[in-house]
This record gives C-alpha cells, structure tokens and sequence, in this order.
C-alpha cells in the first residue's frame, strides 16, 4: 500500500506556549513532593505511588516526543530515524521498571531516566533542527521534576519508604517496610522519622 506524502505541515508551537504547558505539567510534581515532605509518615507515604505513577506517565511522555520528531523531520535519514524511534521507547520502559521498583529505587530510577532523555535531547537538538528554546526549557522541566522526584529522599526523613502500597492502620500508622529508614517515637510521642 502507497501512502501519498506531502510536504510537513508546519508544526511550530510558540515558546510561550509550550513554556506555559509544561510549567502546568510540573504542578502536579511540585505538589506531590511537597506533601511527600511537610505530611506526616502515613499520608507522605501514600503520595509515594501517585509521585512514581506521574514520574513514570511524563517520563514516557517526553520520550515519544522523539518519534515525533522522526515521523516529521524532513530531512532525517533513515538510520537517524530508526535511532530516535528505538530511544523514544526507552523512557517508557524504565517508567514501567520504576511502577515495580522498590520505594526509593523507583525514585531514582525516573530521576536518571529523565537526565538519560535530556542528554539523548541534547544530541538530537544538535543533529536536527529543534526549535532554539527547546532545550533550555528542557533543562528547567528536568532540574524541576528531578528535584521533586529526589526531595521525599533528602528531605522527607525516609518515612515515604514505607510500603507505598500498604494503608494506614486505624491508628494512622503505616506499615514500617524500609528497613534503611525505620520510623521511631519522638519524645511526643508522635511517630516521626
């Protein structure tokens, strides 16, 4: 089957556009590492899943952004295509692995996974002809997203370690299941980290 080809339709986006797309597409990282942060152990730990769920949905996003750019460049050859079709699987795949990793693992795999596509992003923009505020947005979203993916690690006191799949218990306890960050009582009482 012959399909007819046309030139490319003109798909330019403005950059304040696109600037204004995915400042909206951060806030839900922004307020999940927020919470993972400030809440206590039990609910910190239940936004654990919703944090890796979101990492794991937009790293798969930015990834197919490179099939994208081999459906429409014009001028790619056809190995350049076969390379950015393959990669742009890639960031789904390790979003997939990060669902299933252990709490923490899961973390850092999606932060490595969206430096692994900027620097994949960085290659591509010099081989094609990406629109010019196309990477330094790039930089901002990753430093963003990974600085949220990484803050309930270095800032949270470990407590969103806990199983992220276990409720808490009538007494608003979750389940201890990290044993790199055990939970204890504080002198109030109150279980911290």
């Amino acid at each position: 089957m012959t399909v007819s080809t046309r030139s490319t339709p003109d798909v330019s986006i403005s950059p304040g556009t696109a600037r204004a797309l995915i400042l909206a597409g951060l806030l839900p990282f922004i307020g999940l590492a927020i919470g993972s942060v400030v809440m206590d152990g039990a609910h910190a730990a239940m936004l654990h899943l919703p944090l890796v769920g979101y990492g794991a949905v937009i790293l798969s996003f930015v990834g197919a952004l490179h099939w994208g750019v081999a459906l429409t460049h014009p001028t790619a050859s056809q190995r350049d295509r076969t390379v950015l079709m393959s990669w742009s699987v890639v960031p789904a795949l390790l979003g997939w692995v990060a669902l299933m990793a252990p709490a923490g693992a899961d973390l850092l795999l999606l932060a490595s996974g969206f430096w692994a596509h900027l620097a994949f992003d960085w290659r591509a923009a010099r081989r094609h002809a990406l629109p010019g505020w196309y990477l330094p947005l790039r930089i901002v979203a990753t430093s963003i997203a990974t600085l949220c993916l990484l803050a309930p690690l270095l800032l949270g006191g470990g407590h969103h370690l806990a199983d992220p799949h276990a409720w808490p218990t009538a007494t608003g306890e979750v389940p201890d299941a990290c044993p790199v960050f055990p939970r204890h009582k504080a002198a109030s009482g109150i279980t911290s980290l």
